[in-house]
């Protein structure tokens, strides 16, 4: 969906979010397996091709986005995802829209948008002041979740 290419300083969020990715899921999985996944540059369809995916997935060949994180955990041979997507300056509502479509389409288990720059003006005012908390519901009882990266953490704030 998305051509736009990820920013330097974007591509050098992945690795220490990647790292805490995988520590959080762990954490809340515990038993079972987590693996996490940078697939900015790969359709989820192909993924899911490749890593034999595609009985637990049927509907695969839909997921022709790219999301930048993706977790997968398993346990006895059922599958859950969860979606983080990157950006480098302040989430705003394109961001929003985006992980939005990506998780209708998708139904991961968990969806998070993540900036050092936290929300802008405009996406908190939606949020918070306005308390439109359904603009972040993709599913029943599913949100996204939007966070701000601290850096010197190595963690976010939900």
């Amino acid at each position: 969906m998305s051509n736009d290419k990820p920013t330097k300083r974007e591509l050098a969020l992945y690795a220490p979010m990647r790292d805490w990715f995988l520590e959080y899921l762990q954490n809340k999985n515990r038993g079972c397996k987590v693996e996490i996944f940078d697939v900015h540059k790969i359709y989820l369809s192909d993924f899911f091709s490749k890593r034999k995916l595609k009985k637990d997935f049927p509907d695969y060949p839909l997921y022709n986005i790219k999301v930048d994180l993706l977790g997968i955990v398993e346990k006895d041979g059922k599958y859950k995802l969860v979606f983080i997507e990157v950006k480098d300056s302040s989430l705003n509502f394109s961001h929003l829209a985006q992980l939005l479509i990506y998780s209708k389409l998708v139904r991961p288990d968990q969806a998070i948008l993540i900036s050092p720059h936290g929300l802008s003006k405009y996406l908190n005012d939606i949020v918070n002041k306005y308390h439109r908390l359904d603009m972040l519901e993709y599913l029943p009882n599913r949100s996204m979740q939007l966070a701000k990266w601290d850096k010197y953490r190595g963690a976010i704030f939900i």
